[in-house]
């Protein structure tokens, strides 16, 4: 394939020495390896081929492979997730976490200024960290197959607006393509949060589709979201028209009862007059 063609496929990734399966797009896989995530959306994963979506050595071998080919791909750690670095492994005071109220243990995965580390070891009032990617250091093989490649414009954009924004419920996010121009709208929530994806869905399509330009992004739902409410609000107007007429056929009655009990009230009295 060549460097920008737009294509989705399918892997499976393990450790060389362990055989330990860390990641697949296939479902049944990822069950028999006991990594399913319920959460997880299980398909061919859609790629720009010499973008770094991928890691540099599976990236490199995709540009060696053809449509419908199938290969594995062993990937040292120099072009995988780097070698082990000591001065990544750190240690940091109990008191930090306790401060945090938290109970750390070995195996527990951890944040610290923004860095992601997994506890190695809680002793003497310290905890050690270590900031090393987990699959640092190992060998890694891809069973790698590539399903297809998108080669027409509307295809290709609507496939990378789907790998860039996967988060944003559909609810709050909108494509419109143009002749030479695409245009993405998304909620006020979610635009003002996801500037880098913004850019690189940008960079993508400008690059690498063919007759497109510009991208524009524009911030909408909030009209909608208002409209929404006055239309849950209708059927209660709706309501009040009906009942307020029988409300006054109730007041007419109860006028009504009240004259005939004043002047049943006033008869008595006549006759007393009458007496008298």
């Amino acid at each position: 394939m060549k460097q920008g063609s737009i294509v989705a496929i399918n892997y499976t990734g393990k450790v060389v020495v362990s055989g330990q399966v860390f990641e697949s797009t296939i479902e049944k896989k990822a069950v028999e390896a006991g990594i399913f995530n319920e959460k997880s959306k299980y398909e061919p994963m859609v790629i720009v081929v010499g973008e770094g979506d991928v890691l540099p050595g599976l990236d490199k071998a995709l540009q060696e492979m053809k449509v419908g080919e199938q290969r594995s791909v062993k990937v040292l750690p120099a072009e995988g997730w780097g070698e082990r670095k000591p001065e990544n492994v750190r240690v940091v005071p109990l008191q930090q976490f306790r401060e945090k109220k938290m109970n750390p243990f070995p195996g527990l995965a951890v944040e610290v200024n923004g860095q992601q580390g997994r506890i190695q070891s809680v002793s003497g009032g310290r905890v050690r960290i270590d900031f090393n990617h987990p699959l640092a250091g190992k060998q890694l093989e891809y069973e790698v197959k590539i399903e297809r490649e998108l080669t027409e414009p509307k295809q290709q954009i609507e496939a990378l607006f789907q790998k860039y924004f996967y988060m944003v419920p559909e609810a709050e996010k909108k494509l419109a393509i143009g002749k030479e121009e695409v245009e993405v709208s998304l909620s006020p929530r979610w635009s003002a949060n996801i500037g880098p994806l913004k850019q690189l869905f940008s960079k993508i399509v400008t690059k690498h589709v063919k007759g497109f330009e510009k991208v524009r992004f524009v911030e909408e739902f909030k009209e909608e979201k208002k409209a929404a409410a006055k239309e849950e609000k209708a059927p209660e107007k709706i309501e009040k028209p009906e009942e307020k007429p029988r409300e006054k056929e109730e007041e007419k009655k109860g006028k009504t009862a009240e004259k005939a009990a004043e002047k049943k009230e006033e008869k008595p009295k006549a006759r007393e007059k009458e007496k008298k």
